[in-house]
């Protein structure tokens, strides 16, 4: 029976472990929410970039071991000083721009984020690409020409659905102080303020979720 007993603990532990590791990244998110997103994003679109070399690997059946070291540190270094902190904020001032009592709010941010922030984001990323990879202006200007419409296309046709669910229906969290709020202290309404700057913190970690393939894709554009 103590046998038993022990192993009935230890899968009940084992168990827990992805419910604690949630709650701690979840603190993380709450105490330093821009790093932790940072974070995330730089891991995330260094995986991406792993698995595209693999995938390439497989389809060209090459038996070598070696790797692209490079390509994970370059999409790592973009993930964290970029993605992570850019979505962020554009998360946090979207729902300022477009409130959710606005008229057809949902529509009006799916627009701003598929017609703006798409392709501004995508041009800067071949832009920090090409500058890690040491290249000069007329790499630069080959590779919009022949990358970006197609990039832009396919982030239309993967992106539009994903990013209709995650701004519209992706929960915040719960309900928190808002801007004006009555307590009339300026330390309540800069509390609410952060508290706001926080709330977007899902939508950030479903978007980087997504683009572990999204990178995948993106990487194969430079084989």
């Amino acid at each position: 029976m103590a046998p038993a007993a022990s192993r009935l603990r230890a899968e009940a532990g084992l168990g827990a472990l992805p419910r604690r590791a949630l709650a701690q990244y979840l603190l993380f998110l709450r105490l330093y929410p821009v790093l932790t997103k940072a974070a995330t994003s730089g891991i995330l679109s260094a995986l991406g970039n792993f698995l595209a070399q693999m995938i390439e690997k497989k389809r060209k059946k090459e038996n070598s071991r070696s790797l692209d070291v490079g390509g994970p540190l370059r999409y790592a270094v973009y993930g964290f000083f970029f993605t992570g902190p850019l979505s962020h904020f554009f998360y946090f001032f979207m729902e300022h721009w477009i409130p959710p009592e606005v008229p057809l709010a949902g529509l009006r941010r799916l627009l701003l984020d598929r017609l703006v922030f798409a392709p501004a984001f995508l041009m800067l990323f071949f832009l920090i690409m090409n500058f890690l990879e040491g290249k000069d202006a007329s790499a630069f200007a080959a590779k919009m020409r022949g990358g970006f419409w197609p990039a832009l296309r396919m982030n239309w046709r993967v992106w539009t659905p994903l990013q209709f669910i995650n701004i519209n229906y992706v929960p915040l969290k719960g309900p928190s102080t808002a801007f004006g709020t009555n307590k009339g202290s300026v330390n309540a309404v800069m509390d609410g303020w952060l508290d706001q700057l926080t709330n977007k913190r899902f939508r950030v970690l479903f978007a980087n979720l997504a683009a572990l393939f999204w990178y995948a894709y993106l990487a194969s554009l430079g084989k």
